[in-house]
């Protein structure tokens, strides 16, 4: 594909983990720290599977670990509803966090969308 660190997406979703890891130091010893420890992993885990997809040689290889990413940022946003749930986070700080997820989900979504069409495309017959 091409060097991630070029890519947006990649860029954003580092960017989102550094927001979570600032947002959740709040949270203190004896409160869900489990919780952190489980957003953490999560958070880095999408700009990192951009990262490792985009290093693979095929465009469906690509969406693949795009998918993969795109899963991490629904198991952030879980994990981000349940802090508000406990009141670890100040519930306008999730809600903008979780903005930043579903955006960036959506870029994920489209990034796949692009890969999977480029595909399609060049596997069919010409006309």
């Amino acid at each position: 594909m091409q060097d991630f660190k070029r890519l947006r997406v990649w860029q954003d979703g580092r960017a989102l983990t550094v927001a979570i890891h600032e947002a959740t130091r709040v949270i203190r010893p004896g409160q869900a720290l489990e919780l952190r420890s489980q957003l953490m992993p999560a958070s880095m885990s999408i700009s990192a599977t951009v990262a490792e997809g985009a290093g693979r040689e095929t465009r469906a290889d690509v969406a693949r670990f795009v998918s993969m990413a795109i899963a991490s940022a629904s198991e952030v946003e879980h994990h981000l509803r349940v802090c508000d749930d406990l009141g670890l986070v100040e519930r306008v700080v999730v809600e903008q966090l979780v903005d930043r997820v579903t955006q960036l989900r959506r870029v994920l979504f489209g990034l796949r969308r692009s890969l999977l069409a480029r595909d399609a495309r060049r596997s069919e017959p010409p006309v």
